[in-house]
């Protein structure tokens, strides 16, 4: 076909006229077309447009397109995830030997975004198929092609070396800003989190590798965190407190970490956005989309069992159930109860998660779960008489937590959290003793932020964090016979209103940003408590260049008394004050290679008005209780600490290797009453070492180790003893407080992971072996009965952990 076409000066088709025709209806359907378009003549744009009559010429040719014989799609052995560019090549099986020098016939194509491909031109007979993409194997079958019928065929390829595979799906780019992240942000990603070895996969174990956090005795599920003690830190999920984050012995998180993005680690001089606390903070972050694909996992090790399914509703929507269960309790208590006077059930613990997630087009995210947790610890004894009693001890908790953020417009984004639902602690000691702590506790949190925009100087975040909760506590353990000697039996119960504002400003001037901010929090209790904390902070962002960052933060960090400690308990009502920290830290990062970075951080902390005494009242300890001497005298404001530390990190992160080395030289140190000797902080450590590596190799194979050394714990040791003739038994007569210290702490850990890839799901293999060495660690000290003799507790001997995981 011939056409001539007639143009003016801007391009428009003023006529059409075929010269040669390619058929009546042909010639119709090109000339509707061609209407439709404008063509750009070459005119010089800075003179007037002229008019002008153009002829073109197009010749147009119609070519029989080859027939589709076979099509399918190709994707990740496992995960069933589309593979992007594979390539497919169609091979024709000869049905004789071809002449000498003679190729078969080849016809190859490449996957499209979905996975999907299509071969043409094939001939009928016997085709060889192969398909393959970087990363992953060779996949070969076998299909015979007849005209006129397109044949359907799937190929599932497993990993081979997965670190040479491109990133899975679309890319997209996507130009915004977010808000500077804060002094010392250490953000932990849940897939390397399920490999580091010696965390058994825990994220929360994971957490405790980091810089900064101190060893507890016997891994116990607390964090201690830049020379604070455990009940300085906190523990959020989506922005709203959550009241437990270990299990018994912390052998285990109580929310599953398959449901998080990440967790973001803020050891201190963070931003206002969380308030009411003087050490270290830990948010697990939700998913903030649906599951692309149903999928799921079951797995099963020395400690637990779990499963986990999600499931896709639609393009926007998808749910999530999680459980999982301890069996320590049911396989080795036949084995620990061997005497006939008392029979120990070992801790038993179970969690489960029901979440729901909705997003739409806007970006707008709905989320709703329900959360809960059970542990519980017996222990029956039976006396002379035969008589048997039971101790126990029970920890739970039921929430409902709903997130809900959404897009303004012009920048902003708002976020709304919810937490609420009854949590209980209680103990029960020989049916005699008890003691309990209950709440019925509900956080919100409503938060409009802001980031700088392109070219703009001035970005926000403001807030309203409220918490309103119905406390109850009950001690009455009195007559409790041990190596502590408990006072007067207390009681107590109150409704607690905690609301807080805050707000921070991002002022931006070139590289450099400055963030100062002012959060506001009151206590009142219906037992007519009130107090109120004023916390400004201050944070400078330095960008020196695109690798090279420096921060600086100074702020005031605060936290009320606890509720028995601002309630009459027969000793009065006490006027406590919250407790103070000022910390500063200046910190800077740089990225050496793409792969390697370098970061150090300098932190101070100056402790004031720490609430001191009564330690001969019973605490729920989440770890071995501090050694004696105890201060027993009434509570009071006078306690004041010091805290100094230095942070390096280094870190190297490619598709293959996860490694990084952290050291943290610190001292902390405390004055418990006016007037009394400087002492050291009772989990001092001042030489944190860690090293850890992760190596992936071919053929689905990971192997990884990790290496600590901590300093040892101080403690006061005992100097002299008392025979008390009334008492019929020995007293300690103790030095002064913490001047000695307990053996350095060492560790070897070491992980090997194995992965079989099948069409639809995997199966995972795992060895996590902690103590490689089975090196003896003193954990703490005890005493011999008349307080001659220092015995110390050691820690776990070697302990090899294997388990199984499939996932679908």
């Amino acid at each position: 076909m011939l056409l001539a076409l007639d143009l003016d000066a801007e391009g428009r088709v003023l006529d059409a006229r075929v010269i040669e025709s390619g058929g009546e209806a042909f010639d119709q359907a090109i000339l509707a077309a061609i209407l439709d378009f404008r063509f750009s003549p070459a005119l010089d744009a800075r003179r007037a447009p002229v008019p002008a009559q153009v002829q073109y010429l197009y010749r147009f040719r119609l070519e029989v397109q080859a027939t589709v014989a076979v099509r399918g799609d190709v994707r990740a052995g496992g995960t069933r995830e589309a593979l992007v560019g594979a390539s497919v090549m169609a091979e024709q099986v000869p049905m004789t030997p071809l002449p000498e020098g003679e190729e078969p016939r080849r016809v190859s194509v490449q996957s499209g975004a979905d996975g999907r491909f299509e071969l043409a031109g094939l001939d009928p007979g016997r085709w060889r198929l192969l398909a393959g993409a970087p990363g992953f194997g060779i996949e070969e079958l076998e299909v015979e092609v007849t005209g006129g019928e397109v044949l359907e065929v799937a190929f599932h390829l497993s990993p081979d070396r997965p670190w040479e595979a491109p990133e899975v799906g679309e890319t997209i780019e996507i130009i915004g800003y977010r808000l500077p992240p804060e002094i010392t942000e250490r953000r932990l990603d849940q897939d390397q989190v399920r490999v580091l070895p010696g965390t058994g996969g825990d994220v929360i174990r994971a957490v405790q590798t980091q810089p900064g956090v101190a060893r507890t005795p016997f891994n116990a599920g607390t964090l201690l965190v830049r020379g604070m003690p455990a009940d300085a830190s906190a523990f959020y999920l989506g922005g709203v407190g959550i009241p437990v984050v270990f299990h018994f012995g912390g052998l285990s998180t109580a929310v599953n970490g398959d449901l998080l993005s990440e967790v973001v680690f803020l050891p201190g001089s963070y931003g206002v956005r969380y308030g009411r606390t003087m050490g270290g903070v830990v948010d697990l972050a939700p998913t903030t989309a649906p599951a692309e694909r149903t999928q799921g996992y079951a797995s099963i090790d020395l400690f637990q069992a779990a499963v986990m399914h999600e499931q896709v509703l639609s393009k926007r929507a998808s749910v999530t159930l999680s459980l999982r269960r301890s069996y320590l309790d049911t396989i080795l208590s036949p084995i620990v109860n061997t005497q006939d006077d008392y029979t120990v059930r070992l801790p038993r613990y179970m969690d489960g998660q029901l979440r729901a997630i909705y997003r739409d087009d806007r970006g707008m995210v709905v989320q709703g779960m329900v959360l809960g947790s059970d542990d519980r610890f017996t222990y029956d004894q039976t006396d002379s008489d035969g008589d048997r009693t039971e101790s126990r001890l029970d920890l739970r908790f039921l929430k409902g937590w709903a997130s809900w953020t959404m897009p303004l417009g012009r920048g902003w984004q708002s976020e709304l959290a919810l937490m609420a639902g009854p949590e209980q602690l209680a103990a029960e000691y020989l049916s005699d003793e008890e003691a309990y702590e209950k709440a019925q506790r509900e956080h919100l949190r409503l938060e409009l932020s802001r980031p700088v925009p392109e070219g703009g100087v001035i970005g926000w975040r403001l807030g309203v964090d409220l918490e309103l909760s119905h406390e109850e506590y009950s001690y009455q353990v009195e007559d409790l016979d041990g190596f502590f000697l408990y006072a007067d039996d207390e009681e107590g119960a109150a409704r607690v209103f905690l609301p807080g504002v805050y707000l921070e400003q991002v002022q931006k001037q070139g590289p450099v940003q400055v963030i100062p901010g002012l959060r506001l929090d009151w206590m009142r209790t219906d037992d007519d408590y009130q107090a109120q904390i004023v916390d400004p902070r201050i944070r400078v962002r330095w960008e020196v260049t695109p690798s090279t960052v420096v921060n600086a933060g100074a702020g005031q960090y605060s936290q009320f008394p606890l509720l028995r400690e601002v309630m009459d308990n027969g000793t009065g009502v006490p006027r406590l004050d919250p407790e103070h920290a000022i910390q500063v830290s200046v910190g800077a990062r740089q990225q050496l290679l793409p792969a390697l970075s370098l970061e150090g951080t300098a932190y101070g902390a100056a402790l004031s008005d720490l609430v001191v005494g009564h330690d001969d009242r019973f605490t729920f300890e989440l770890a071995p209780p501090p050694m004696a001497p105890y201060d027993t005298d009434a509570y009071a404001n006078e306690g004041t600490g010091r805290v100094l530390g230095l942070e390096l990190l280094t870190r190297y992160e490619d598709p293959r290797w996860l490694a990084f080395a952290a050291i943290t030289l610190s001292r902390s140190t405390r004055v418990e009453r006016e007037g009394q000797a400087r002492t050291l902080f009772e989990y001092d450590q001042p030489v944190l070492l860690t090293l850890v590596g992760s190596h992936r190799l071919p053929r689905g194979w990971r192997v990884g180790g990790r290496a600590r050394l901590t300093s040892g714990n101080p403690y006061t040791p005992v100097v002299n003893r008392i025979y008390d003739l009334d008492e019929q038994g020995w007293l300690p007569v103790f030095a002064e407080s913490n001047v000695e210290r307990l053996p350095a702490w060492a560790s070897l850990d070491l992980r090997v992971d194995k992965e079989w890839t099948f069409r639809l799901w995997s199966l995972t293999l795992y060895l996590d072996v902690q103590n490689l060495t089975n090196r003896r660690n003193v954990e703490l000290l005890n005493f011999s009965p008349d307080f001659a003799t220092e015995i110390p507790v050691y820690g776990l001997p070697i302990l090899p952990t294997f388990g199984l995981r499939g996932a679908w």
